[in-house]
């Protein structure tokens, strides 16, 4: 009886594994450096400052009229948006 439910147990954390990875995967699909490339992409100008946040970065872009604009891009997807605060 020990024996079985030991294995059931065993059985149990393996088949677990691999979601458990992934939850604890807190990894950014998207780079700094990538997230700064499409900042520019989607609104040409020169990069100021790229700052982590916890789920985008926040660039800040000069662009060739004088404006300076805030961008978010997605950590996880790449979605560019202007930060219109």
């Amino acid at each position: 009886m020990r024996r079985s439910l030991l294995l059931l147990l065993m059985l149990l954390v393996v088949s677990l594994t691999p979601d458990a990875v992934a939850l604890g995967n807190k990894q950014p699909d998207v780079t700094k450096e990538q997230a700064a490339t499409l900042a520019q992409q989607r609104y040409p100008g020169k990069i100021l400052k790229v700052q982590t946040e916890s789920h985008h970065y926040r660039i800040r872009l000069i662009q060739a009229d004088g404006r300076v604009i805030t961008v978010l891009v997605d950590n996880r997807t790449g979605r560019v948006e202007r930060d219109d605060k």
